[in-house]
């Protein structure tokens, strides 16, 4: 019974180490949304330049959190190399009901390669773009 037990922590532990091997390796360019934005506002994140035609990265992304697209999906990397450079237009996004939506530019035209990410601060009409490659 014991060597059963043994075996399964052992299985557990290398299952444990697969999937973090696995995520550690995953690449892609992500948009981080770290502002104080409120429930109706968010990023709107459109990729500019870098993917296919008709394709690419269109997200709407609330604050705290994050969207990515995998450096190898060639929809939003149409080089499918992870230094490949992709341009995104990053704008405040504003919903009020019984009103049309709003936007604001915030950084349009961010170049960064496709292993790289964006990351957004800032407070309400203070918002800045930092660029990370890896």
């Amino acid at each position: 019974m014991k060597k059963r037990v043994n075996l399964v922590i052992a299985g557990l532990v290398l299952a444990g180490l697969a999937v973090f091997l696995t995520v550690e390796g995953a690449e892609a360019f992500c948009v981080y949304n770290n502002t104080d934005m409120r429930v109706h506002e968010q990023l709107l994140v459109q990729q500019t330049g870098g993917h296919k035609t008709g394709r690419g990265f269109h997200k709407y992304i609330p604050a705290g959190e994050n969207e990515c697209c995998n450096w190898q999906n060639k929809d939003c990397n149409k080089e499918g190399k992870r230094d490949s450079i992709v341009r995104l237009d990053v704008s405040y996004w504003g919903h009020v009901p019984d009103a049309p939506d709003y936007t604001y530019p915030i950084c349009h035209g961010v170049e960064i390669k496709a292993g790289g990410w964006v990351t957004v601060k800032g407070e309400k009409g203070n918002y800045k773009c930092e660029l990370h490659n890896y």
